[in-house]
């Protein structure tokens, strides 16, 4: 077995994402008037005539906010979420695509291609004392406009905006915000729309708009993102500065606020990738530690364990047991149906001891059958119906003056929905008590990983003694044998394999995707990722709040374990052993990934406070790149990045 870390980005849908540098509404916010006139032409006899009229009406785009939920299609870092977002541009996406551009971030409305609203990220460690730190503030918009301590500028309400209306608010003192504001050249790439299109280049879904932030968020702490606006409050011209109004450094500077979120950050060691590339696989089944004895490893490698079994008659003795998850295919079979468990149990010579494994499995299967009350007496009916049919058939077999065809095609009936169900749940091993999947913990310890094939006889067991309700003379189960015979009550493929995972992973990314392949597929391995066949996924399904089990139809190759692709976000390329620095790996001109082009150090405004220099990163991407133009949409398109994948995959399986 063997472990990657890789990008996700295959085996998905084909089609396109289009980034466009932005969107600017048709008309913009402010009152317009519209003069109409009318001129009726004049004969000899009558005077022209011109009839005229004015009609105003208001373009009120959002202003103070707050957004409501449903106008925000997404926010990175999710909300309220701890993960592996240290190396993460949180950013925010708006159902609006216009909405970043309907105002100006200066009085002049100069630079109207720059976006009016801003996300600034708070760290936790960037405040003195917690009273220094944001708080939201809710005031009406004549309690935003009065006199107050708090720096704001003086604006006027415009048509349809009333004093009584709600605003949310932040304030903070000038000597945290200022090293935060970016300036109008890092303006112009922090804000872009995005269109995705089929294969045909027809766009599907709406457009988006996306303002990204140019901080990371505080390793091993939480971080508090704010989407302000800052309209007209970036001083008219080429000046990047934002107006403070003369603001001493322990002023207030209010901010109107239309969203936020906070999200925390774990150590990159406890990250999504570095839990899953540290897993124990070893050994890759669940079996346990070898022996010395080659008669009991045989037993051992087969991920038999022994277990006290106490006799009929009293006596106590160990036997070999095993649950449905082996290390290999199971060539043995059983001549099924059966009248009792005991039918069940071997005998080793080699070692002395019983093996329980399908006696166990084919009571467990009884039990759970005649716990299910309904489902007991549903499954007695059915099998009672279909059993006075089978004797009708026999008859009409052997007094052929009597047959009917319309009669021979009733042989069976159609199990009920719930009988097909229950026995579809114990074929994926729905419903079977964890310490019958894995009877010792040693075979699945913390932090591991073990992968497995179903014993397709162990199945048939569980599901023959779930049939066994109201067997009980040997024609009841000469009549089952005939019974399930005539129709298979399972899905028809017998090669189910899977794995299961005992990690931290399972509890902190609740969303984890699993895939899996026919086919061995790695960088260096034997095809490529795009010609492998995805194995259809029976099951996937938390036995506990740390431990997630899979199954999939046929032989599993490769496994990759991975985020959903909601999880795409804006970042930078963390530390690692190749460097100790953040770099960024970029895509050439068409899109696509090249080793040859990379930012080997990143350029920050404050690097201890993980605020990125935008405009020099940018001018590092034109000298690698040389393109004929470089907006904000070339900047979304280099720094967004995948979900993280881990992949596992096998030479002998």
């Amino acid at each position: 077995m063997r472990t990657r870390n890789a990008r996700q980005g295959k085996n998905v849908p084909e089609g396109k994402v289009e980034f466009i540098q932005y969107h600017q509404p048709f008309m913009e916010s402010g009152e317009y008037r519209l003069n109409v006139e009318q001129t009726i032409a004049a004969s000899d006899k009558v005077d022209s005539k011109i009839f005229s009229r004015e009609i105003t009406f208001i373009v009120s785009g959002e202003r103070f906010g707050p957004l409501a939920p449903t106008d925000i299609h997404a926010v990175f870092p999710p909300a309220d979420t701890i993960g592996d977002h240290s190396n993460v541009l949180p950013h925010i996406s708006l159902k609006r695509s216009t909405l970043p551009w309907e105002r100006f971030l200066d009085s002049g409305g100069v630079d109207n291609n720059l976006t009016w609203l801003v996300l600034l990220l708070f760290r936790e460690s960037d405040f003195a004392n917690e009273s220094e730190k944001p708080k939201l503030q809710s005031l009406s918009l004549s309690e935003l406009l009065a006199t107050s301590t708090a720096k704001f500028p003086k604006i006027s309400l415009e048509p349809g905006q009333h004093p009584e209306e709600r605003v949310n608010v932040i304030d903070v003192k000038k000597k945290y915000l200022q090293p935060l504001l970016p300036t109008k050249a890092d303006l112009a790439f922090l804000a872009h729309t995005r269109q995705a299109k089929d294969k045909n280049g027809n766009p599907e879904g709406e457009q988006l708009a996306t303002i990204i932030c140019d901080r990371l968020g505080e390793p091993n702490g939480v971080s508090t993102a704010y989407l302000v606006s800052i309209e007209g409050r970036y001083q008219d011209g080429d000046t990047d500065s934002f107006d403070f109004d003369n603001a001493g450094n322990e002023d207030l500077i209010r901010l109107v606020t239309l969203a936020n979120w906070s999200f925390g950050c774990i150590d990159p060691e406890q990250s999504f990738t570095q839990l899953l590339m540290k897993l124990n696989g070893n050994p890759s089944s669940p079996r346990l530690p070898k022996s010395s004895d080659s008669a009991v490893d045989k037993f051992l490698a087969q991920s038999y364990i022994p277990l006290p079994h106490a006799m009929r008659e009293g006596s106590k003795t160990v036997s070999w047991y095993r649950g449905p998850l082996i290390s290999g295919s199971q060539p043995d079979t059983f001549k099924l149906p059966v009248r009792a468990a005991d039918e069940l149990v071997r005998y080793d010579s080699s070692t002395g001891l019983f093996d329980s494994s399908y006696a166990a499995a084919w009571q467990l299967g009884r039990m759970l059958t005649l716990q299910n009350q309904r489902l007991a007496i549903e499954l007695f009916n059915w099998k009672r119906e279909n059993a006075q049919n089978l004797e009708q058939i026999q008859q009409q077999i052997i007094n052929p003056p009597f047959r009917s065809y319309r009669q021979v095609g009733q042989e069976m009936t159609t199990p009920p929905e719930a009988i097909a169900d229950w026995f579809y749940n114990l074929e994926i091993l729905r419903g079977i008590p964890f310490n019958y999947l894995l009877p010792d913990e040693r075979l699945l310890p913390a932090e591991s990983i073990r992968f497995f094939w179903v014993d397709s006889v162990w199945v048939d067991c569980l599901q023959d003694g779930a049939f066994s309700v109201g067997r009980v003379t040997p024609s009841d189960v000469k009549q089952d044998g005939k019974m399930r015979s005539g129709r298979s009550l399972r899905s028809g493929d017998r090669t189910i394999t899977g794995c299961i995972l005992r990690s931290q992973v399972v509890s902190g990314w609740p969303d984890l995707l699993v895939d899996a392949y026919d086919n061995i597929v790695d960088i260096l391995g034997f095809i490529a990722p795009d010609e492998a066949t995805p194995l259809v996924r029976l099951r996937m399904e938390k036995l506990a709040p740390d431990v997630l089990i899979c199954l999939f139809k046929g032989e599993i190759k490769t496994v990759d374990i991975h985020q959903k692709p909601e999880g795409m976000h804006f970042g930078l390329d963390a530390p690692s052993n190749a460097s100790d620095k953040f770099t960024k790996n970029l895509r050439d001109l068409k899109g696509e990934g090249s080793d040859d082009l990379i930012i080997e150090d990143i350029p920050w405004r404050n690097p201890t406070k993980g605020i990125v220099n935008i405009s020099a990163m940018v001018d590092q991407m034109k000298t690698l790149l040389k393109p004929s133009q470089f907006t904000s949409a070339q900047f979304g398109l280099q720094m967004i990045e995948g979900v993280q994948k881990v992949r596992f995959t096998f030479k002998n399986v």
